[in-house]
């Protein structure tokens, strides 16, 4: 059950990531506008957050489909979709250290966008529901709220080269995090 709950925190770690640069203001912008974009972010974030739940949903039911035909194989199965998450997680670690994983999103399109990129890694976790179980039908829900959680996290932060360096950091452990929770499925 720990196990679980710190890999789906793990999962859903790159929305706090693509939040870094919500709070990216001018110094000569007002208070007002800060408020107003508060607001605007925290609709971003939703987005952000909802895209996680959704695209687990799509590799839950694409999945269902055809691992029935991997069961033999599924310990295996597990490590090697484990293994991508972790290691699409560790290439964008290079990117988030040297500032170049900032999404400056401007309307609601743009947030769709990068909201299906993000979860790209739970469409894959997905596609291993049948033999990864996480909370059973409550892990969408529960990726949306970590989610969302990431993101307000990443918002209170205010930007700074610490915070991007911080953000590689923690991206680096929680791909170890996924990677120890495949190899832990060959045991």
């Amino acid at each position: 059950m720990f196990l679980n709950i710190l890999f789906i925190i793990a999962l859903t770690f790159p929305v706090a990531i693509a939040s870094t640069a919500f709070n990216i203001v001018d110094n000569e912008q007002l208070t007002t506008v800060k408020e107003r974009n508060l607001g605007r972010n925290l609709v971003f974030a939703l987005i952000l957050a909802s895209g996680q739940g959704v695209m687990y949903l799509l590799g839950t039911m694409l999945g269902g489909t055809f691992m029935h035909l991997l069961e033999r194989l599924s310990t295996w199965v597990v490590l090697a979709l484990c293994f991508s998450v972790s290691f699409r997680m560790l290439i964008d670690t290079l990117k988030i250290r040297n500032g170049e994983n900032l999404y400056l999103i401007h309307n609601k399109k743009q947030s769709l966008l990068l909201s299906i990129a993000l979860g790209i890694n739970a469409f894959i976790v997905g596609l291993m529901a049948d033999f990864m179980p996480l909370f059973q039908n409550m892990t969408p829900f529960i990726l949306i709220g970590a989610g969302f959680v990431w993101s307000l996290i990443s918002m209170a932060i205010p930007f700074s080269k610490m915070k991007l360096t911080l953000n590689s950091l923690l991206n680096s452990i929680f791909a170890g995090i996924i990677l120890v929770k495949g190899l832990l499925g060959l045991i």
